[in-house]
């Protein structure tokens, strides 16, 4: 079994438990696999062929960025036996978006989701302009797909199973991931070959690295950082965010640890283990991986910590 040493931390690779385990990381990770300028829609949306035949993917993908271009996500293990799960399956997605009343039905499907959360939609109106995002999806929806099989090992079988699907956009995403010794799911990395051409490998959320290629890592940014460049202050109160904003999940920065103070116990967290802790109290998670904590954190006035942290990135470097 593989070993990934990461400053003498030794991490073990680790086999998913199921399905739903290797999904939740696939859709905490959407970005760093797709790119930032993708949205991740779990929907679960049956496509059905003109005969009613049909199969319900793990999710759907918009990249808006470049060419915009549209994913249907199936989620696989390599414990199964993927010639008989991916054929029929991935042959149904194939037959039901040829049909005409399946694209308008994913169309609507993709607007009422996009069109419900304020954010995904001005995330996306700011792309496409004064296009209206129910022409942008139709234009996109109208197109070959390209299906995305993410799974925990690339194996032979797999080929044998894609070579037998006549669909010409077809990718594959091995997603490993890695447990520090000793520790578990709570300090983690993941291993895999991103689906557009990053400019750096992506911090794991439990301190590992994740992202293909052996690129070096955009340094963390810390709160004092923030500080130091009139961005955010000390004591500073940040509210909760997934979907919508928290204002009762309210944590105040220590720069002094570079921790949030979190109002609802009074104790310590880095932003990463107190969004964890609220999205799991809120029933948006269900399991133990680490997450991308400066994405669930606003300032008051409405700025994402992630989008404060990446002007310091640009404004050092990193960002090229």
């Amino acid at each position: 079994m593989p070993i990934l040493l990461i400053d003498g931390v030794k991490y073990e690779e680790r086999t998913p438990a199921d399905e739903d385990e290797l999904e939740q990381a696939v859709k905490e990770h959407a970005e760093d696999i797709f790119g930032e300028q993708s949205i991740y829609l779990d929907i679960k949306h049956k496509l059905k062929s003109k005969a009613g035949i049909g199969s319900i993917p793990d999710g759907y993908v918009i990249v808006f960025g470049g060419e915009p271009r549209w994913h249907i996500v199936e989620v696989e293990l390599s414990s199964h036996p993927l010639y008989e799960h991916i054929v029929p399956q991935v042959g149904r997605f194939i037959n039901g978006i040829k049909n005409s009343n399946t694209q308008r039905d994913i169309v609507d499907t993709l607007f009422q989701e996009i069109n419900n959360d304020e954010f995904l939609r001005l995330r996306l109106k700011k792309v496409i302009g004064t296009t209206e995002t129910y022409k942008f999806l139709s234009d996109l929806v109208s197109k070959p797909p390209v299906v995305t099989i993410i799974i925990e090992k690339h194996t032979e079988q797999l080929d044998e199973a894609i070579g037998a699907l006549a669909h010409p956009q077809i990718k594959v995403v091995e997603l490993r991931t890695f447990t520090r010794e000793g520790v578990g799911l709570i300090v983690h990395a993941h291993l895999f070959e991103p689906l557009y051409q990053p400019s750096k490998t992506l911090a794991g959320p439990g301190g590992g690295i994740e992202g293909g290629q052996g690129e070096i890592k955009a340094r963390k940014v810390t709160f004092q950082e923030l500080i130091n460049a009139g961005l955010v202050e000390d004591g500073q109160v940040l509210c909760f965010y997934h979907t919508r904003l928290f204002n009762e999940e309210q944590a105040e920065i220590v720069a002094s640890s570079n921790e949030l103070k979190y109002e609802g116990d009074g104790k310590l967290y880095s932003a990463s283990e107190l969004a964890r802790k609220l999205l799991i109290k809120h029933g948006f998670k269900h399991d133990k991986h680490g997450v991308a904590g400066p994405k669930y954190w606003k300032t008051e006035d409405g700025k994402l910590l992630d989008d404060l942290n990446e002007q310091i990135r640009s404004r050092r470097g990193d960002r090229k």
